[in-house]
């Protein structure tokens, strides 16, 4: 046996260490952890990690190795372990760990080597100290320094009188005890056995007994809205719904708190957060939520439940610019095709002027006026006799107006004339958005999930938390006050638009969107994780996720970015109203006309 730990202490001297017993005691199923073992740790397949620790005075080591080669040499056929008598070297997060110490100092100097980065604090720990001395305080002590780092699934083991153990674990959510280390009495070993070994690990996290959670959030349509009910305030919206229905499934009170000021998310850092997240940092709430996605940033310095809502991160866009009546009138053609059709109709005039008004040619007809043939000619109209040489020009020029500019010219201003003043404007990529000379309006917490896109460098615009809600800004958008795109949640945008729509719309750029995943978020050192994820997933299958965000997603609004054609729309006066607008100063101008020629004639008149 002394040549076997020979070779075990070499290896602790290493840190870490996986170790195989080659003897077999001849008494078997003695060590009252051989069961505990088998039966919370062997399912898993994960390493044991055991720490062992004992004062300098003592001669219990020894015996602490004699206990962990026993338990190596009865579970060998599955176990692989690790060990170490001091701060735990390597990268690894321990799961399954077994604390051994001989007395409560020697426990109190292992719990200053239990860190987040070392230990899970989702783990299960079993903690075995040797000291039979050990009275309900110092229970209650050892535990307090467990849920201190949040640590709950723990039990400690201490020695009774003759062969019997006794296993303590402890409950912080106990009415009218809350966030205290409450001490249970879990099982005892006696005639070589535990009586009820397989309820030991069983979390106190599914009943928190209406003790409360310091819950943190903020107005963020439609995730957390304030609301005046009576003489309270209230919080609704599509992340509150689920909270609260956490709550009730878990049976704690919530007491809801918002960040100081103007202030919504506020910046992550190491040491000076703000606004929400600096409220997760310093522990100051137990839960956070708020249109809050998932990001490599919030995993450094929080803790993060399975994605509440998955949604997209995507651009808002404002609409085109609406076309004015006269605009609707000059649409249907480029400016290629006006230029063509001037210079078509120009050709035309000058052949009206050689038949009309070279008195030598043979081609001579006499007319009245060389306006007024051409329009004769192009438009229809009375006019005198005319030889077989105007004919023709004039066939001509039926051909090429009536039949030709006329159909497509009426043909698509019908379209123009019907169509909606609020439609999306061509801005479905990210180059389209660069070739119109727009910006990237997002808030600082944003900007991280776009910051290393190469079509957004240097065009992206922070916008301060604190100079108002997104509503403003999307309406700002729809108005073209901002010349520019805002990147939010789709959710966000939909329900603007359920609600602000018909003062201001705005469209959702087709090829722009993201994933984002929004979550809730809890403290860094935080025992919350486990039990939302549970539940979360099971809104998940129950249907009830699809259920909560179609109450949100829901829009009686046509704002798609598509333009839907299924029914025919009457046309209404005003798309209408640039014939007569242009009728009118067609009708100023004949008016002035005929008064000119009156004035004319009577000159005339009197002068004959």
């Amino acid at each position: 046996m002394k040549a076997l730990w020979v070779v075990a202490s070499v290896l602790v001297q290493q840190g870490l260490c996986v170790i195989i017993a080659e003897e077999a005691y001849n008494v078997k199923g003695q060590n009252f952890l051989l069961s505990v073992l088998e039966t919370h740790y062997r399912s898993l397949k994960l390493p044991v990690h055991f720490r062992i620790e004992h004062e300098t005075s003592s001669n219990k080591h020894v015996e602490q190795l004699d206990l962990i080669n026993e338990l190596l040499q009865e579970q060998s056929d599955w176990m692989v372990a690790t060990l170490s008598n001091g701060s735990p070297s390597g990268e690894s997060r321990f799961q399954q760990n077994v604390f051994i110490a001989d007395t409560y100092c020697s426990l109190k100097k292992i719990m200053e080597t239990v860190v987040f980065e070392k230990y899970d604090i989702d783990g299960s720990y079993i903690v075995n100290v040797a000291d039979q001395s050990l009275n309900e305080q110092k229970v209650k002590e050892i535990f307090s320094l467990f849920w201190k780092l949040r640590i709950v699934n723990v039990v400690l083991i201490i020695p009774g009188s003759a062969e019997e153990y006794h296993a303590y674990t402890f409950n912080a959510y106990v009415r009218d005890h809350c966030l205290e280390a409450s001490v249970k009495l879990l099982d005892k070993f006696e005639n070589n056995r535990w009586s009820n070994l397989g309820k030991w690990f069983h979390s106190s996290l599914g009943n928190f007994n209406g003790c409360p959670l310091k819950v943190g959030t903020f107005d963020a349509k439609p995730f957390s809205m304030l609301r005046a009910t009576g003489n309270k305030t209230v919080f609704v919206g599509l992340e509150t719904v689920i909270i609260k229905t956490i709550a009730s499934a878990l049976n704690f009170s919530i007491e809801f708190s918002t960040p100081s000021g103007k202030q919504k998310w506020g910046i992550l850092d190491s040491n000076n957060s703000t606004g929400l997240l600096g409220m997760l940092q310093r522990t100051e709430i137990d839960v956070g939520f708020g249109v809050t996605g998932l990001s490599p940033d919030h995993s450094n310095y929080l803790r993060s439940s399975f994605p509440s809502v998955i949604s997209q991160l995507t651009m808002a866009i404002p609409p085109r610019n609406p076309y004015t009546s006269l605009e609707k009138l000059f649409l249907p053609f480029t400016a290629s095709s006006w230029t063509l059709i001037f210079v078509c109709y120009s050709i035309i005039c000058g052949f009206s002027n050689i038949v009309c008004y070279i008195r030598h040619h043979s081609f001579y007809e006499k007319q009245q006026g060389v306006i007024y043939i051409t329009w004769v000619i192009l438009m229809g109209g009375p006019g005198s006799y005319v030889r077989r040489h105007s004919s023709r020009i004039y066939v001509i020029s039926l051909v090429l107006n009536a039949f030709i500019v006329r159909n497509f010219y009426q043909s698509s201003l019908f379209r123009y004339l019907r169509s909606n003043d609020n439609m999306a404007s061509n801005l479905n990529t990210y180059e389209d958005i660069n070739d119109a000379g727009l910006c990237y309006y997002m808030y600082p917490t944003i900007k991280h999930y776009f910051v290393e896109n190469p079509w957004m460098i240097g065009r992206i615009r922070i916008i301060n938390e604190e100079d108002g809600d997104w509503d403003t800004i999307l309406y700002n958008i729809s108005q073209h006050q901002i010349k520019g795109v805002f990147a939010l949640a789709m959710e966000s945008i939909t329900y603007y638009v359920k609600q602000h729509g018909q003062k201001g719309m705005v469209y959702v750029s087709r090829d722009t969107g993201i994933s984002f995943y929004i979550a809730f978020h809890f403290p860094r050192i935080s025992h919350l994780k486990q039990p939302f994820d549970i539940l979360i997933n099971r809104f998940y299958e129950a249907g009830l996720m699809v259920n909560w965000l179609r109450a949100y997603r829901e829009n009686p609004y046509t704002w798609v970015n598509q333009e839907t054609d299924n029914e025919p729309i009457p046309l209404q006066l005003h798309q209408v109203s640039g014939g007569f607008y242009l009728w009118m100063c067609l009708m100023t101008v004949a008016l002035f006309v005929f008064l000119g020629e009156l004035c004319l004639a009577k000159k005339k008149g009197k002068l004959a």
